[in-house]
């Protein structure tokens, strides 16, 4: 059967150019299935899947839409309703990738659309506004974002080659319909820049064990994809190296900008996790002088880096750090260890480092022991976070949690 590719517009708006969208895609070896998701004027073509459709999947109606007169409202009707016919559509099998088209308002609902929907699924946003900060917009999806160059106001040379260009992407990307799959175990490892030599090690000695190794990047939205695959099943097994995003997100700093969610997921599913505070000893913040400094940091050490600056937490910070962290640690359903490496949490409080301060990272430690629950053991390794022998023993203990929970799954009792 042909892949199906739903395309997401405001047929009163963009019209013209979602029908071009959908002559060029039936040029390929793709279907398609239009979802009308306007709401300020009657649409230009024909859709699939009407309007009043779309609203009656968000538990409205296209009437009370109109009437209500809440552009913002419309907008999070429209983007709900569409999500939920797409979801549809996607559990049925009718649905190979999904595109869209759409200034400002159109690229908002296209893309809110697109993010509703798993991993790996092919998502292609023709907008307007491309050159913007589109990183909310994409959240910890895989959405890839084609730049209109010129404004969707109807059909011209230049729109007609952008979107026949589109067609051919989301044709070529939907008509892969290889799934996300592996025979071993994926094992989610979070990393950063201050700790990339220890990250390197351990995703290397799991790789020598067998295991698969899927990296993020602890930047905010890369802890916050690390959750998401877990939700989907794509993972099975976590070394969460790097905490860093949790004291950048005491002082909303460069990678604090993570959801409620963040270092649950794993224990709500069961998984074997091993937890490193890896750059707890830091807050990145974008600054490259004492000039520049955030004035409530100042006075702090600093670890000079780039652009970006490293701040030490403070003996304070780090009681609040252990009570978040602890709290989250103890909803967890499976096998839970933290590892600690004594010698320091990342390049910036090495022996020698302009942050090193073991006395601070104790108070971490100390207060995690005294707020997590005993099922969650702290063991702690004599060794800095990018020592060879702390990824050693990292690998180690996850090697044994998996095995372990491997056993268990198979017991009879278990069954």
């Amino acid at each position: 059967m042909n892949p199906v590719v739903v395309i997401v517009g405001t047929l009163d708006t963009k019209g013209q150019e979602v029908d071009f969208l959908r002559s060029e895609l039936s040029k390929t070896a793709c279907r398609t299935i239009v979802i009308d998701v306007g709401t300020l004027h009657p649409p230009s073509c024909s859709a699939d899947i009407s309007r009043s459709d779309v609203a009656l999947a968000a538990g409205t109606n296209i009437d009370d839409i109109y009437r209500r007169g809440d552009r913002k409202g419309a907008i999070e009707s429209m983007i709900l309703g569409a999500s939920t016919i797409a979801g549809r559509l996607h559990r049925e099998g009718s649905l190979a990738g999904i595109a869209s088209v759409g200034g400002g308002s159109g690229t908002h609902i296209g893309m809110g659309v697109m993010r509703s929907l798993p991993l790996g699924i092919p998502k292609l946003m023709v907008s307007t506004v491309a050159s913007r900060d589109m990183s909310k917009l994409i959240g910890t999806k895989d959405i890839t974002v084609m730049h209109s160059v010129v404004d969707m106001l109807g059909l011209n040379p230049i729109s007609r080659k952008i979107l026949s260009n589109a067609a051919a992407a989301i044709a070529g990307m939907a008509s892969n319909s290889k799934e996300i799959h592996s025979e071993k175990t994926v094992v989610g490892l979070t990393s950063f820049g201050f700790i990339t030599e220890g990250a390197m090690r351990v995703k290397a000695k799991l790789e020598q064990r067998g295991y698969e190794v899927a990296p993020f990047h602890a930047n905010g939205t890369g802890g916050m994809a690390l959750e998401d695959l877990i939700e989907q099943g794509i993972i099975n097994a976590v070394v969460d190296l790097a905490l860093h995003e949790f004291s950048d997100s005491l002082y909303g700093g460069y990678c604090g900008d993570i959801g409620p969610t963040r270092l649950e997921t794993a224990g709500r599913f069961g998984l074997p996790q091993v937890i490193v505070p890896g750059g707890l000893d830091c807050i990145v913040m974008e600054f490259d002088s004492i000039e520049t400094m955030p004035p409530n940091l100042r006075g702090r050490e600093v670890f000079w880096y780039d652009f970006r600056s490293g701040v030490r937490t403070t003996s304070e910070d780090m009681v609040r750090l252990a009570e978040i962290i602890a709290k989250k640690l103890n909803r967890s359903h499976g096998p839970t260890k933290v590892v600690i490496p004594l010698g320091g949490f990342s390049e910036a409080d090495a022996l020698g480092a302009p942050l090193y301060a073991p006395e601070v990272n104790q108070v971490f430690v100390s207060e995690l022991r005294t707020r997590l629950d005993s099922k969650v053991e702290v063991i702690e390794i004599q060794a800095h976070i990018n020592d060879e022998q702390f990824a050693e023993s990292v690998v180690g203990i996850l090697d044994s949690m998996t095995k372990l929970a491997h056993l268990s799954r198979q017991s009879p009792q278990k069954r």
